[in-house]
C-alpha cells in the first residue's frame, strides 16, 4: 500500500510526445513547499534544468508543482528550448492559479529535438483538469510515474513513514533512470515528496547528504545526462514542530530515513540498468578517507572489463585489482584482500586457491558483492553497479530509431 503525504496529488497522461505511452506528469501540492534540488554538473545543461534552477532561486520556499515530460529531453535546443520550458511552467501555473516561478520542470528522452508544444499545451490543460477531478490518489501515482519513464522496465517508487515529535510524517519518492546513469550530481530524474515541517537549509543538507551516499554512488554506463535532477518538496502539513537544528534527534532521524530511501532508489535504478542482469554492490573497506574509498570503488564499478566479467560469471579478480590500481589512489597491492561475497579470491598480494565452481556460482547470482579491503584505514564506501550485457549495446544502438 502506497502512503501518500498530506496535501499532495499526482496525475499522468499521454499527450503525444510518444506514440502511445504516457509522457506527461504533474506533481502538485495544495500548500507551498520548501524545495531543495541537486542538478547535473554536465556543462551541457538541458533547458528544464536551467529553468528549474532559476525558479528555485526565486521561490525555493513556495514551490507547488512539478511538470515533467518524457520522450524529449529538450536539451541542446537553444533559445527555443528555453522558451518552451518557461512556457510549460507558465501554463501549468496559469491553470493552477500559481505564479510561473512556483513551478519547476523536468524533461527526459532524446536530446536535440524540440518539444511538440501544441500537444504539450493540450496535455498540461488536461492534467490540470484531471488533478481537480482526481479522487483516487493512489492509482494516479502509478499513472504519473509511468509518464516519466523512457527505457525503464519497471516503475520505481518508494515510501517511508516515521514519527517526528508525535506526528506521522510520510515520504513518497519516485525516480526514472536506466541508462546514462553515473554520478556527478545525483543522476536521473528523481522526485521526493514529504509533509514534514523543516527549514530550507536543513532540507538542503539532508538531500545533499542523502544523494552523496546513494545516487552519487551508482553507475550503469559511465555517462551523465544533460537533464539529471533530483527534487525534494516538503509542505509541512504533517504538523510537526519545525525542524530547525542540525543537532536535533528529529533532524538526524529524518536525514537517516531520507538517505535510506535514496539508497533504495539507487539500487532500483542499477537493477533496472539498460540490459542489466545483475545488481553488484562494490564495497571498499579500510581506506584512509571517504574520497579515496569512493575513488577506488567507482573505478572498479565503472570498469567495462569488470562489468563484462560479471555478466559472464567470470571470477577474474585481476580485473578488479587492475581497476583499483588505476584509480589514482595510492594503494598497496600487498595489503589488499578481494572477496566475491564471502569467498576470498586474493589476499596480501597473492591469489587464493579458491574453488572456481563456487566462485562462478556466486557471480551467477542476481545480487552479489565485490569486497575490496585496502587495509589502510577505517573508512568504507558502498557503490552500486550492474553488469554490461549484449542488450545494453542493442538498446542504445536503437535508441533514436
Amino acid at each position: 500500500m502506497i502512503s501518500i503525504p498530506s496535501g499532495f496529488n499526482f496525475v499522468g497522461t499521454h499527450c503525444g510526445i510518444k506514440k502511445s505511452k504516457k509522457d506527461l506528469s504533474l506533481f502538485y501540492s495544495a500548500h507551498p513547499c520548501i524545495t531543495s534540488a541537486v542538478f547535473t554538473r554536465n556543462l551541457v545543461k538541458a533547458s528544464p534544468v536551467i529553468v528549474s534552477k532559476k525558479h528555485l532561486s526565486k521561490s525555493g520556499r513556495n514551490i507547488q508543482a512539478v511538470i515533467v515530460n518524457s520522450g524529449c529531453a529538450n536539451a541542446c535546443t537553444g533559445r527555443q528550448g528555453l522558451k518552451d520550458a518557461f512556457e510549460m511552467c507558465s501554463l501549468t501555473g496559469e491553470c493552477l492559479g500559481l505564479k510561473p516561478e512556483q513551478v519547476v520542470i523536468g524533461s527526459t528522452g532524446v536530446i536535440g529535438r524540440y518539444l511538440p508544444m501544441a500537444k504539450v499545451r493540450s496535455g498540461i490543460r488536461k492534467l490540470c483538469n484531471d488533478l481537480k477531478e482526481n479522487t483516487d490518489r493512489t492509482s494516479s501515482v502509478f499513472d504519473a510515474v509511468d509518464a516519466i519513464m523512457t527505457t525503464d522496465r519497471v516503475k520505481k517508487i518508494s515510501t517511508r513513514t516515521l514519527n517526528i515529535g508525535g506526528k506521522k510524517v510520510k515520504i513518497l519518492s519516485c525516480i526514472k533512470g536506466s541508462g546514462m546513469v553515473h554520478p556527478d550530481m545525483a543522476t536521473l530524474l528523481g522526485f521526493i515528496f514529504t509533509d514534514i515541517n523543516i527549514t530550507k537549509n536543513l532540507l538542503d543538507t539532508a538531500l545533499k547528504n542523502a544523494v552523496e551516499q546513494s545516487l552519487n554512488c551508482i553507475s550503469v554506463d559511465g555517462d551523465t545526462s544533460t537533464n539529471d535532477s533530483v527534487f525534494v518538496l516538503a509542505n509541512g502539513l504533517a504538523g510537526n514542530e519545525c525542524i530547525s537544528s542540525k543537532n536535533s534527534k528529529e533532524f538526524k532521524k529524518f536525514s537517516y530515513t531520507l538517505t535510506d530511501l535514496c539508497e533504495e532508489l539507487a539500487r532500483m535504478v542499477v537493477s533496472d540498468g539498460e540490459g542489466a542482469t545483475k545488481l553488484v554492490t562494490v564495497v571498499v573497506k579500510s581506506a584512509r578517507t571517504r574520497f579515496e574509498a569512493k575513488k577506488v570503488a567507482q573505478t572498479i564499478a565503472t570498469s567495462p572489463l569488470v562489468k563484462t566479467a560479471i555478466f559472464g560469471s567470470d571470477p577474474n579478480f585481476g580485473r578488479v585489482m587492475a581497476a583499483a590500481g588505476r584509480s589514482g589512489v595510492n594503494i598497496n597491492p600487498e595489503r589488499i584482500d578481494v572477496y566475491f561475497d564471502n569467498l576470498c579470491v586474493y589476499s596480501k598480494g597473492c591469489p587464493i586457491n579458491f574453488c572456481t565452481k563456487e566462485a562462478k556460482k556466486v557471480l551467477s547470482k542476481k545480487k552479489l558483492s565485490i569486497i575490496v579491503n585496502l587495509n589502510q584505514g577505517k573508512t568504507a564506501v558502498k557503490y552500486y553497479t550492474c553488469d554490461l550485457s549484449y542488450d545494453y549495446i542493442r538498446i542504445n544502438a536503437e535508441y533514436c530509431t
